[in-house]
């Protein structure tokens, strides 16, 4: 018990003893709170009179300040103003200092320096500009004014550069190339050139037009280079004629040479000329002078055409057919992506369309024979192929030939247009549709050639009755009707008439044939023989009467054979073919018939002189026989 309170005491006495330190540390926090209280009393008194100090500072700093940045704005102002003083006085003496260069001129290998030194003339008419200056008016003049004389300097240099890549090509170059373009390295200067002279002209005031300049030299390049083709066109197809073949005339060569040329000259222009308007005209008054010659050598040709006879004039339909196929697409693309106006290639189109179809109607008059109704009728004396036949299917072979511009002519003259002239009135070229194979065209083609032919044989049957002897006119009439069958029998022909046409001049032929042998009827007759058999019976003597007839036939038969040998010795048959067939049937004839005749009297006692009358034997008859048709016979 006692242990106990004492323990309780001590744990008191303990609990008192941490009271009172405790107590003692609080005291010591308080006087060190107290002390830094203190402390910060007097901190923030200094910092207030801190304060006080530094309002008093800036007020008394502040119009320092102002003052200071007024003077540096005024000293910045001062420096900009001298800067630009001097820049306007350095522009003021820029003429005097560019006027020796830019009078003297570009130098052509470099003329870089050049243009830098129209910059600085460019950039000192707009500093003196904005500056408004009216005393710098005298000094803008005078830099406008050299800056012009550069300008004149620079469009030289461009002229001759221009004129450099302007040399004219040889013709036979221009066939082979299929673009006509100066180096790589020339266009771009040029191109560049030209560019910086038109993007100065609205900071110059002075404006260049290079449609005079460019037209002057590229027309004059144009024209030099197809100049050779345009003589050739003048001298060659004037001695064409018959001989014409399809592809040959020179002025193919020169449309497609042109065409070529126009066609680069569109390009080239197009990497000079940026303007579009000035490009236009440009191009316009270059390439009107060149197709005006063309127009000019195609308008020569279409009046050889109209002169010539039709089957002479066969080149205008090659002239349309290359236009056709191979130029007017060309053609309208480079009017249209230039906005071009040169009518002259459709206006001579025009006059080669009216051409053909006169030389198709004039065709149609001659195999009628109308264009020879007023003269002499020219009838061969040997009865060969006559003219006309020859002339009309050759016509028709090269008709077609070019069937693909011929349909399309029958087409828009319809059918039995061809029998009526047509007027360059009555044509009208954007109403034609080239490059359209119909049904339509092909019927018409082919009834055009039979009509042809028709009226061909009534023709060939008039001049026939011109003959006075009727074996020539048979023999005129066969060989024309046998040349005709054998030209629709052979290509091209034989493609478009049917089998009915060649029947229908079969037959003629025949007919003709037929009519041939009856020119042997005189002989034939004389060898007809009917002694041995009278009233029934068969005579082994002759009666004096009877050696007198076969006298009279053997005479009678030498005499007409004689006649008709020598005359028809004179006659022609020019197709071998036609001559062995004629010589064959009169021989299958006459040959086994004299030589029957010849056997049964050649011993009988109708004469005492049998050389008087028999003149020939079997062989020589034959031989002579195979000589007919040759007149050195």
């Amino acid at each position: 018990m006692a242990s106990s309170a004492s323990s309780l005491m001590l744990n008191r006495i303990k609990a008192n003893a941490g009271t009172i330190d405790d107590d003692t540390d609080v005291n010591d926090l308080d006087n060190q709170l107290q002390k830094m209280n203190a402390l910060s009393s007097k901190l923030s008194g200094i910092l207030d009179s801190f304060d006080g100090r530094l309002l008093k500072l800036e007020a008394s700093i502040l119009p320092i300040h102002r003052s200071t940045q007024n003077l540096t704005r005024l000293a910045s102002n001062i420096d900009d103003t001298l800067q630009v003083t001097d820049h306007i006085v350095q522009c003021l003496n820029m003429p005097s200092k560019e006027e020796g260069f830019i009078l003297k001129g570009p130098d052509e290998n470099d003329i870089l320096p050049y243009l830098q030194a129209m910059g600085r003339l460019k950039d000192a008419v707009d500093t003196i500009d904005k500056s408004q200056l009216k005393s710098c008016e005298k000094a803008i003049s005078q830099t406008k004014q050299l800056l012009k004389a550069g300008m004149l300097h620079l469009e030289t240099l461009f002229r001759k550069w221009l004129t450099e890549v302007s040399s004219p090509i040889d013709s036979h170059a221009l066939m082979e190339v299929e673009e006509i373009m100066p180096s790589s390295s020339a266009m771009k200067q040029l191109s560049q050139l030209a560019t910086y002279i038109d993007t100065s002209v609205t900071e110059i005031g002075y404006t260049v037009d290079f449609t005079k300049p460019y037209a002057d030299i590229r027309s004059e390049y144009m024209q030099k280079s197809l100049i050779p083709l345009c003589q050739s066109v003048q001298i060659s197809e004037k001695h064409q004629g018959l001989s014409y073949e399809k592809g040959s005339s020179e002025f193919l060569k020169y449309m497609e040479c042109f065409l070529k040329m126009v066609k680069s000259e569109c390009i080239f222009a197009k990497k000079i000329l940026s303007n579009a308007s000035q490009r236009s005209a440009a191009l316009k008054a270059t390439i009107q002078p060149s197709l005006v010659e063309f127009a000019s050598a195609g308008r020569q040709l279409v009046a050889i055409a109209k002169r010539l006879p039709y089957n002479e004039s066969v080149f205008v339909f090659d002239i349309l057919e290359k236009y056709e196929r191979d130029c007017v697409a060309t053609w309208k693309q480079i009017l249209a992506e230039n906005s071009l106006d040169l009518p002259d290639m459709v206006d001579l189109m025009q006059q080669v369309i009216v051409t053909a179809i006169k030389g198709i109607h004039d065709f149609v008059e001659d195999v009628k024979g109308r264009r020879d109704a007023g003269l002499m009728i020219n009838l061969s004396t040997d009865g060969t192929v006559n003219e006309m036949t020859s002339n009309a299917l050759n016509y028709l072979k090269r008709i077609f030939i070019w069937r693909d511009m011929v349909e399309p002519l029958l087409i828009f003259i319809g059918d039995g247009g061809w029998n009526k002239p047509v007027s360059g009135t009555d044509v009208a070229y954007d109403k034609i549709k080239f490059g359209e194979a119909t049904s339509m065209g092909e019927a018409l083609l082919q009834k055009f050639l039979v009509d042809s032919l028709d009226q061909l044989c009534n023709s060939l049957q008039s001049k026939s009755r011109g003959y006075k002897k009727p074996a020539l006119a048979t023999i005129f009439l066969l060989n024309n009707y046998n040349y005709i069958l054998r030209q629709i029998r052979s290509p091209p022909l034989n493609a478009i008439f049917d089998e009915a046409t060649e029947v229908k001049f079969g037959k003629l032929v025949k007919k003709q044939l037929d009519a041939y042998q009856e020119s042997w009827k005189p002989c034939v007759e004389n060898l007809m023989d009917v002694t041995y058999v009278r009233g029934g019976t068969i005579k082994n003597a002759l009666s004096n009467a009877d050696r007198q007839m076969i006298k009279d036939k053997f005479k009678n038969f030498n005499m007409e054979f004689d006649e008709i040998w020598r005359t028809q010795t004179a006659y022609a048959v020019p197709d071998l073919d036609l001559r062995n067939q004629m010589i064959r049937d009169v021989k299958n004839v006459i040959v086994p018939m004299y030589g029957r005749f010849l056997d049964k009297y050649q011993n009988a006692d109708f004469t005492k002189n049998h050389a008087k009358y028999i003149k020939y034997d079997k062989e020589k008859l034959e031989k002579l026989i195979s000589k007919l048709f040759e007149p050195t016979a």
